[in-house]
């Protein structure tokens, strides 16, 4: 009879998926989580599924299943909790797992997983969100599936959130979230990852009132230490047209030799949204670079029908050849004249790796910086898979702007 093989870690279990569709109306959360296991050993094993209680949560309903048969969990209170957990992390080693110490857990027996073989459970429960000072909290626990004998394939969090008053504020302080907003009611907020093993929690806060500019302040402070303060100032989502104000938008895009590919059909299809996407007022103009920069216009231009329609065939022309010039084409767009009430902002759409005139990125930083006298921000759009982050972040964080970054695909 062959002999059960020795299992080398505590924790063989792989986690194949965990999907967390989340349903806030109001302050009330319903939580449902899809979570695949998998048994990459040969021997039959036994386990125990614990799931830890967001602090300060009033749970209302909870239910589990596992591989469609529900089953009743244990509520253990945090004395409890905390032994487990201080059980589990002499045999693994990481304190981390400590920080849900001081919170109930639900604890149920899971037998058996057979060799080579998948366990399904689904998990759902309901808690009302504590409001402080007009700023709501939901965290949800992703830090224990680092634990996964294997990265996990796809984690995915959905929260479709529905309040009675207008959103002001959507904002995760651990994740990069995509935000959606329906209507001023409406938002769909969404994070997700493949091929990972999450270390920290799911946290994302929102408020909500009728005012035209939302704000919302928290405050803690503890014995003699300074304090710390968390101020949030959002306007409305919907705003009316005349209450916009206009400004003026100079798009850089980098079409030399590495953008050819999908690279250079992302960063057209990007700059042809942005261009048909101008405030009624805006003016614009469209810088394209390679070993020279080419002005469009040579100055900033009203967003008119017939002007967006030059852009758009200038746009659709464009190849992706030659060097990297990103002094020259950043240098005309800080020089480009315009009136002295209007906002200007730089859209900057490259893969950010100059290869003639100044390449040392601390020097170009430097002396963009210099001829950038009038404080103009300077909105980096990165695109592709090898990307100067270095640059492309120090340009951002100079200008006090934003960057984003696709791959190419």
């Amino acid at each position: 009879i062959p002999q059960p093989q020795p299992i080398s870690t505590p924790y063989p279990l792989e986690v194949l998926y965990h999907h967390v569709d989340v349903k806030i109306n109001g302050n009330v959360a319903e939580t449902y989580i899809d979570q695949e296991f998998h048994n990459p050993s040969d021997v039959m094993l036994e386990g125990y599924y614990i799931f830890p209680i967001p602090k300060n949560a009033v749970i209302k309903d909870f239910s589990m299943e596992i591989n469609g048969k529900m089953v009743s969990a244990e509520l253990l209170d945090a004395n409890k909790a905390r032994q487990i957990y201080e059980d589990i992390v002499r045999q693994i080693k990481d304190p981390a797992l400590l920080e849900y110490s001081g919170q109930r857990i639900f604890k149920v027996r899971i037998f058996p997983i057979e060799p080579r073989s998948n366990k399904k459970v689904s998990i759902s429960y309901r808690e009302v969100l504590d409001s402080d000072n007009g700023i709501y909290e939901y965290i949800y626990p992703l830090n224990t599936e680092k634990f996964s004998a294997k990265p996990v394939k796809s984690v995915s969090v959905k929260v479709d959130l529905k309040t009675n008053n207008k959103i002001k504020t959507i904002y995760s302080p651990t994740h990069w979230i995509d935000v959606v907003h329906k209507d001023t009611k409406h938002a769909i907020v969404s994070f997700e990852e493949e091929n990972t093993k999450p270390d920290i929690d799911f946290k994302f806060y929102y408020s909500t009132n009728n005012d035209e500019i939302g704000i919302s302040l928290l405050t803690y402070k503890s014995t003699n230490e300074d304090g710390y303060f968390f101020l949030t100032a959002s306007p409305s989502f919907n705003i009316d047209e005349d209450k916009i104000d206009v400004k003026d938008i100079t798009f850089v895009l980098d079409v030399s030799g590495s953008m050819v590919g999908d690279k250079m059909k992302q960063a057209k299809q990007a700059l042809l949204y942005c261009v048909n996407n101008l405030n009624k007022g805006d003016g614009f103009n469209i810088i394209r670079f390679s070993t020279e920069a080419y002005s469009l216009f040579g100055k900033i231009e009203t967003a008119s029908e017939s002007n967006i329609k030059k852009a758009e065939k200038f746009i659709k022309g464009l190849n992706a050849v030659g060097g990297t010039n990103i002094e020259e084409a950043l240098g005309i767009a800080l020089k480009e004249k315009r009136a002295n009430n209007r906002t200007h902002l730089i859209v900057f759409v490259t893969d950010g790796k100059p290869t003639i005139g100044e390449t040392n990125d601390d020097l170009l930083i430097k002396k963009l910086t210099d001829l950038n006298m009038k404080n103009t921000r300077i909105f980096t759009f990165g695109i592709g898979n090898d990307l100067n982050i270095h640059l492309l972040d120090k340009i951002t964080e100079k200008t006090t702007a934003y960057r984003t970054y696709i791959s190419e695909n």
